[in-house]
């Protein structure tokens, strides 16, 4: 059985590559102790709480390794900007008898990329806690930074996002020199409280929060800080709560996990 955290990306600048391995993006990603735990199956294909499910980025790892099926269970729901993607396929990949750590991350890394559901989280699920991805890449050559900050976050709902299609229809451009602007003013003061500064900066200024802003400013007006998780019709904050209670949607509250995929879950 093993276990790989959600990841929650506060900013993102985006790196396309034609080689999947030196794909990726910089950026802050947080992990979370709610996550994915896949379980190796005797039936073919994947299996996602009990029911058998089309997921082109987990099945393409089972390919890889050689292995028949997956049994994944989460308690939280695909599309909604928490890394379950990346999630999924690493903790599908740590499955196998394969010993090299970085070669099974790198494989769940490429096999997000390839399927456009991620480019990130998989750097950031694979070392857990606040990660600034400072290069990118996949996670045997990407350059980061870790923190270690305990706290708990606040999480509502309100709906998905599909990354492959973000991916093909956003400004690609404009987002990346925010995202660029957003991680170097965090390494200059990499604090809990400026990260959520920084990502409700990033989701404003790239439109992206447009439709989650009155869930920001709710959060804020109650004394609480706020932003939106990329890519999702998500908000995640401290001390939210209160504020979420005026909004309908799925709500939850998680700590955030200092350390990444774990085989002996």
């Amino acid at each position: 059985m093993i276990f790989a955290p959600s990841s929650i990306t506060a900013f993102f600048s985006p790196r396309i590559h034609s080689e999947p391995k030196k794909a990726g993006s910089i950026g802050v990603g947080i992990t979370l102790n709610e996550g994915v735990v896949a379980r190796e199956s005797k039936e073919e294909g994947v299996y996602l709480n009990g029911s058998k499910i089309e997921f082109p980025t987990v099945e393409y790892v089972l390919r890889k390794l050689g292995l028949k099926g997956v049994n994944l269970e989460t308690k939280l729901p695909l599309s909604c900007g928490f890394g379950l993607s990346g999630a999924s396929a690493l903790a599908t990949a740590f499955l196998s008898k394969e010993a090299d750590y970085f070669f099974l991350c790198d494989l769940a890394h490429e096999a997000e990329v390839i399927h456009k559901t991620g480019l990130g989280d998989v750097v950031t699920q694979t070392h857990g806690g606040v990660v600034a991805r400072i290069s990118e890449g996949a996670p045997s050559i990407a350059k980061v930074k870790k923190f270690f900050f305990n706290a708990t976050i606040d999480v509502i709902v309100l709906g998905k996002i599909n990354t492959a299609e973000f991916l093909s229809s956003y400004n690609l451009k404009e987002i990346s020199r925010i995202g660029e602007e957003c991680l170097k003013e965090f390494l200059k003061k990499p604090s809990l409280e400026n990260l959520f500064e920084l990502s409700k900066k990033f989701a404003i200024e790239t439109g992206l929060g447009e439709e989650v802003k009155d869930v920001i400013e709710a959060v804020e007006a109650a004394g609480g800080k706020a932003s939106m998780a990329m890519l999702g019709k998500t908000v995640f904050a401290l001390n939210g709560r209160e504020a979420f209670g005026d909004f309908s949607g799925l709500t939850f509250s998680a700590r955030i996990r200092n350390c990444g995929v774990d085989a002996n879950f």
